[in-house]
């Protein structure tokens, strides 16, 4: 790169402590949020703030401007075609965001055409990664992600950064690394389901997470996290069982389909997270209906 300097479009956690991260290494950070009191924190920092896309393009001095995108997907797509007006020939916009990899690809095909450079570059590591290092995989074209190669070391673990190939591929490979994820997480709460409600009550589940934490085969950050959940309460009393799906799950489930590739944990991790928000379980009520009509098995009454 030509000089530290950047521009950060989204101060939510994960862009706000990217944008924290930077400052500490010495960066120039322009910040630019909807919501102008988002900025607080960065600016306080050194950040400076600006009012607009344009306003933030203004303000970046490098002959190679570089904005990084760190928005929700649905509203990626416009914020960079608006963008694209406000940057010149050979600028470079990276988008951090969890966005489909067909958008990625539409916006890397539109921008070019004004001579402005697109990476579709897919983090991981959560907010705590943004401020401390994450695993980044961008794609687009090399000899941008070779520009800007120091940066994203800046940004990541050692060896925490790859490039993927073509436009699309970085969220491409980060949709499936959330896919794989959803069945991780659901084989782990299956297993501590299994642990809290099986022959042995009483165990605590806390200390055996933090146990397989070190040195077993499945030690890992999920693992590290459950532990860490379950540390106050091991009846998570005040969780509802309610869980949410970002888009990652979905799409990966529905390229697997047009790919002909056999998705079965992960297509069940995602309809598991499904079930739970539904308070009339229809389908459940349904199995116990047939149960007593084929097998006269008796059927429970809400209130029983």
């Amino acid at each position: 790169m030509e000089k530290k300097e950047l521009g950060v479009v989204g101060l939510g956690k994960m862009g706000n402590n990217i944008a924290l991260q930077l400052l500490g290494k010495g960066y120039r950070v322009v910040v630019y949020n909807r919501t102008q009191e988002k900025m607080q924190e960065s600016v306080k920092a050194g950040a400076l703030p600006s009012t607009s896309l344009g306003d933030l393009a203004d303000k970046l001095t490098s002959k190679r401007r570089v904005v990084w995108l760190m928005l929700p997907a649905d509203v990626t797509v416009e914020n960079a075609e608006e963008l694209g007006k406000c940057l010149r020939e050979g600028d470079i916009v990276v988008d951090g965001s969890n966005s489909y990899y067909p958008e990625s690809m539409r916006i890397y095909e539109s921008l070019k055409k004004k001579g402005v450079h697109y990476l579709d570059a897919g983090c991981s590591g959560g907010p705590a990664g943004a401020l401390t290092g994450m695993c980044i995989m961008a794609g687009g074209d090399r000899e941008v992600f070779d520009y800007l190669l120091p940066l994203f070391k800046d940004c990541s673990v050692e060896d925490g950064v790859l490039y993927t190939g073509v436009a699309g591929t970085g969220h491409f490979v980060k949709m499936v690394h959330n896919a794989i994820e959803y069945g991780m997480m659901q084989s782990l709460a299956e297993g501590l389901e299994l642990l809290k409600n099986g022959p042995f009550r009483g165990l605590e589940l806390s200390d055996i997470c933090d146990l397989w934490g070190h040195g077993s085969v499945i030690e890992g950050k999920l693992v590290t996290l459950a532990a860490r959940a379950l540390a106050d309460d091991n009846e998570l009393k005040d969780v509802a069982p309610y869980v949410e799906d970002t888009g990652e799950g979905r799409w990966s489930v529905l390229t697997a389909i047009d790919s002909d590739v056999p998705f079965t944990s992960i297509a069940f991790a995602l309809f598991s997270r499904f079930k739970s928000r539904s308070e009339e379980r229809y389908a459940d009520r349904v199995l116990a209906a047939l149960r007593n009509q084929f097998g006269q098995h008796k059927v429970k009454k809400i209130g029983d």
